[in-house]
């Protein structure tokens, strides 16, 4: 891998490939580091060492990466450019809100988005990054899309007061980006990005606020890895190689199309140099990642327990039923019993 990277140079970018015993001698020399280190799993310890190589890129699906890199209030132009390269028109990012909701009572829930910003429209967009999709299924989505448009609600009645009309509210997106699809989105194969909004039998159209947005990154890079080659790459192909891929073939793809993004590849290259910084970031996606899969072994127990309590339901049910049936059988039997009986004595 190191001789593939060396032949194509860009300067700041994988120019200095390192050894793993260099890189592992580095990581020791540092009590910090090498403690975060060992607490990695070891498909994450490889990542790292293979990062400092040189050899490999980051994903942005790692999302202390992803929210570094997209920060809204340091490059609200980079986001701009990549929410309106997904939503398929131009838009400007104003600025971030906070993406914790308050709760509405003591026991209510509490919604925390990924990365929730307002653009100079006035409309709101969620960026969700899920490495497992199952951990945000449409019903999820449509509650995230929901707590956005009360967000807005609240402020503009806020402003306006008296003069407020249900006119002054803006389109809301959810933009769903996963790395692991669910099975619905597989089975879909030749298509990697879904635009949604409410649509009518009858072909009406009124004006909803929702909208959602679904992309499904290893449906993308299939897609890709299958293309004809020469084929000119669209920018929002180049930005979900920059979000989904960490190839180094892929990341020189990308530079050579769009020379600009080799700003953006420069800077995770940073993070290199500074591998406690850096180690600490792929502690917190781990964490997030952890936490996310006890989130969904939780959402399956349940799913297990309310279909084993309808198994219970129905076979109860069959029960009853076929009580009533022998019930229905005895007492048959005993008015037939009667009968012989009467015959019996005539």
């Amino acid at each position: 891998m190191a001789n593939a990277v060396q032949e194509k140079r860009h300067p700041g970018i994988f120019d200095d490939v390192k050894t793993r015993s260099g890189v592992l001698k580095e990581i020791q020399g540092n009590p910090v580091t090498h403690d975060a280190f060992l607490r990695l799993d070891e498909e994450f310890q490889e990542r790292f060492v293979e990062f400092c190589m040189g050899v490999r890129g980051v994903k942005m699906t790692c999302d202390p990466f992803f929210k570094k890199l997209f920060n809204a209030e340091i490059y609200p132009e980079r986001l701009s450019r990549f929410l309106s390269e997904i939503l398929g028109h131009p838009l400007e990012v104003k600025r971030m809100l906070p993406n914790e909701r308050q709760r509405i009572t003591d026991m209510g829930s509490l919604m925390i988005l990924d990365v929730l910003v307002e653009f100079a429209t006035g409309e709101l967009a969620d960026v969700e990054i899920q490495k497992i999709g199952y951990r945000f299924p449409g019903q999820r989505a449509s509650c995230y899309s929901s707590d956005m448009v009360m967000r807005q609600y609240e402020r503009v009645k806020g402003i306006k007061g008296d003069r407020f009309t249900y006119r002054d509210m803006k389109k809301v997106y959810t933009i769903v980006i996963m790395e692991n699809s669910t099975r619905e989105f597989r089975k879909m194969s030749g298509q990697y990005i879904h635009r949604g909004k409410y649509e009518y039998d009858t072909g009406i159209e009124p004006e909803h606020l929702e909208r959602m947005c679904y992309i499904a990154l290893d449906n993308f890079l299939d897609i890709m890895d299958n293309k004809r080659k020469g084929t000119q790459m669209s920018e929002l192909e180049a930005w979900l190689y920059f979000i989904g891929s960490d190839k180094v073939e892929h990341i020189y793809k990308v530079i050579e199309s769009y020379p600009w993004f080799a700003d953006l590849y420069r800077e995770i290259n940073e993070f290199r140099y500074h591998p406690e910084e850096a180690v600490r970031m792929f502690s917190d996606a781990l964490r997030i990642m952890d936490r996310n899969t006890v989130w969904y072994m939780i959402d399956e127990e349940k799913q297990k327990r309310q279909k084993a309590e309808e198994r219970a339901e129905g076979a109860e049910q069959k029960l009853s039923e076929q009580q009533q049936e022998l019930d229905k059988k005895e007492q048959e039997i005993e008015k037939l019993q009667a009968i012989i009986d009467g015959l019996q004595k005539k």
